[in-house]
């Protein structure tokens, strides 16, 4: 069981895409040209992992790493005839419930 906080997860994503620019022998000016986005946001990635989901897909997209992303946001497949039944009995939620 992995408990892992939101700042966990950026601390994550900034090293994620340094670690993989840098792999792929990407310059910050090279990424940010590729991209469209500017090399300041792009630091600030790298060094806190902050940004917003389209400048993310964007980098990634460049880095080659589009379906590392779109893995961990795919939930798994059912493995046994119970849980396809369970996936299949389920009602999409349509809207959330209002609290308090």
């Amino acid at each position: 069981m992995l408990l892992a906080t939101p700042s966990d997860a950026l601390q994550a994503i900034a090293r994620f895409v340094k670690t993989t620019r840098l792999g792929a022998n990407i310059t910050l000016d090279e990424l940010a040209e590729r991209s469209g986005i500017g090399t300041a946001t792009l630091s600030r990635i790298e060094k806190r992992g902050v940004c917003s989901t389209d400048t993310l897909v964007r980098v990634f997209a460049v880095l080659g790493a589009l379906d590392c992303l779109l893995t961990a946001l795919t939930p798994e497949e059912a493995a046994t005839i119970a849980e396809l039944r369970k996936l299949h009995s389920i009602r999409p939620r349509k809207r959330a419930r209002k609290t308090g």
